[in-house]
């Protein structure tokens, strides 16, 4: 096959598949083709990947677990921006560019990464066009991410963005419980608000309204919505 066919047949199994767009890595076959690349490397709950200031020479790719990123703030607690789960890219931009990523990346829970080095990078882009469109998909996804959550940031007020925040939670990490959706992981007031940068009294107020509301039950530390689409609704009724 002509090297040209290769590179269109690559971007046509990226972009014809039916996953969607939240997870980095598309298909199974570009995880493989990672997998072939790189190394498998654990890191242990509560370990950092890499600080603020240090200038990468690998990126990683989560296979199992959650890798957060986050800043220490100077009176010493911490600012969480996002979090990465399974087929998330990290890292690979600050490689190519030579540049510290500016925040820190913590394993919260047992992990297991792939590691890919500049070198390995390099002689695999010589070899498989699967290589460069998977790094382009992950940096434009990122790009546009932003570009989308700044438009979003503008144009909503906070309590729009909670409600849109809650239901990414239900959706992501959601499970039938007494006919409600129940979000498995444990979500703090804090957490809302630091991921929205907003005033906490903001998310206090804003988290209070939903319960009220019966949109949202606190249930043994973990949150819980009535139903995506309820919320949904009465989100875009808000907006």
């Amino acid at each position: 096959m002509a090297a040209g066919n290769v590179f269109w047949d690559a971007i046509a199994r990226l972009y014809n598949s039916e996953s969607g767009t939240s997870h980095i890595i598309r298909t199974n076959d570009e995880l493989r083709v990672w997998n072939d690349i790189g190394s498998a490397v654990k890191f242990q709950k509560g370990r950092v990947i890499i600080g603020p200031d240090v200038i990468p020479d690998c990126f990683y790719i989560v296979k199992s677990g959650v890798v957060m990123a986050y800043e220490e703030l100077d009176n010493g607690s911490e600012l969480a921006y996002f979090f990465m789960e399974r087929n998330s890219v990290l890292l690979e931009a600050n490689l190519i560019l030579s540049k510290a990523p500016g925040v820190s990346f913590r394993a919260l829970e047992d992990s297991m990464l792939i590691r890919v080095t500049r070198e390995q990078l390099l002689r695999a882009l010589e070899d498989n066009p699967m290589v460069l469109i998977s790094l382009l998909s992950s940096v434009s996804n990122k790009f546009l991410d932003a570009m989308d959550a700044n438009r979003e940031m503008k144009k909503h007020d906070a309590y729009w963005r909670v409600c849109g925040l809650l239901i990414e939670f239900a959706e992501k990490y959601g499970a039938q419980y007494d006919g409600k959706v129940l979000i498995r992981r444990r979500i703090s007031v804090q957490l809302i608000t630091d991921m929205l940068g907003i005033n906490r009294a903001t998310t206090v107020r804003s988290m209070r309204k939903l319960r009220d509301l019966g949109l949202v039950e606190h249930i043994n530390g973990y949150y819980c919505v009535r139903s995506i689409e309820a919320l949904r609704r009465h989100q875009e009724n808000n907006a």
